[in-house]
């Protein structure tokens, strides 16, 4: 029976590993998550998850978690998340997306220094990338153009130094944009569809706000990521280090205008000078070729299937509110 153990469950990404994984065979599934943690998004699979609750800033409740679940396989999801928010808040970010990194691979250390520990790392870590240098491969240097960048290219390096001075089997993916259900509306693709179902019903005026609609980027749905993620902490050798990604580019005004072209009344747009960031990459597209030549991995799901999905996502969600 292989143990696994997840931080981070209730986002996004991390709900949906918890479901591909219960659907496994021979697996027992472990959860840390906050107390103020929204269970919703695992209702479908909350009784077949052990809970152990606590903060991932508080060594004590991880090191506790790690102890008592005895994880053969860890997944490290939990951090602030967000690159904007970053800005406004560089030092929590910080300290959620670093110290609790560190909480997390000592207590594997002390408690479960077998296990295999996967750390989602970010396409952030790469910063603004010259066009010649796309699509962006794991060997491009990393210049983060954000707190959140920082942050997570500090959370690599401590998983490839503890994988070094430990031998604790870590695995790194450099995650580029996910997205699907229960994905929180600080994402343009997320932003847009709550906008065109809050006008739908009158809850907002006929204009979507945007922010810069320039920026090209490369999205993988959830569910998708969920089956490499498995996949890669199994075969992955200790200290390496993924892109996760769909190896495509979109930019983000063709996905408003999808949204547009899905929505069920007419609307104009107005750019919102607050939507607006200090830095934006202007593309960044990854290069998954590692990932598919060790996995055999494919993305399934197109960005049509995204856009329809999260705006029924939202009208269902502004219905029950």
């Amino acid at each position: 029976m292989a143990r696994v153990f997840i931080t981070g469950a209730t986002g996004p990404v991390g709900s949906s590993l918890a479901e591909y994984i219960v659907r496994q065979p021979e697996v027992e599934l472990s959860v840390f998550r906050r107390w103020r943690s929204d269970l919703r998004a695992l209702a479908s699979v909350q009784s077949q998850i052990t809970f152990y609750e606590g903060d991932i800033e508080d060594a004590f409740a991880v090191g506790d978690a790690v102890a008592q679940a005895q994880p053969d396989y860890v997944f490290h999801l939990a951090a602030q998340s967000y690159p904007s928010a970053s800005w406004g808040a560089p030092v929590a970010t910080m300290r959620a997306n670093v110290e609790g990194t560190i909480n997390l691979l000592e207590a594997v250390r002390r408690h479960a220094p077998a296990a295999r520990v996967h750390i989602a790392g970010s396409s952030a870590q790469y910063g603004v990338v010259a066009p010649e240098a796309i699509p962006i491969k794991e060997s491009h240097p990393m210049r983060p153009a954000s707190p959140y960048g920082i942050s997570k290219v500090s959370q690599e390096l401590l998983g490839l130094q503890y994988f070094d001075s430990y031998g604790i089997h870590t695995v790194v993916t450099r995650s580029f944009n996910h997205v699907g259900p229960r994905q929180g509306d600080r994402t343009a693709i997320q932003t847009f569809c709550r906008q065109m179902a809050l006008i739908e019903v009158g809850r907002q005026g006929p204009v979507i706000k945007v922010g810069n609609l320039d920026p090209q980027r490369d999205y993988t749905h959830v569910d998708d990521v969920a089956r490499a993620l498995w996949a890669l902490i199994q075969c992955a050798p200790g200290g390496s280090v993924f892109n996760m990604c769909s190896g495509r580019a979109v930019r983000i005004g063709d996905i408003l205008d999808m949204v547009v072209a899905q929505g069920r009344v007419p609307i104009t747009i107005e750019v919102d000078l607050n939507r607006l960031r200090p830095l934006d990459e202007p593309i960044l597209r990854g290069d998954n070729s590692r990932l598919v030549a060790l996995t055999g991995w494919q993305p399934q799901i197109s960005m049509q299937q995204i856009i329809i999905e999260s705006l029924d996502y939202w009208r269902l969600r502004i219905r029950d509110e």
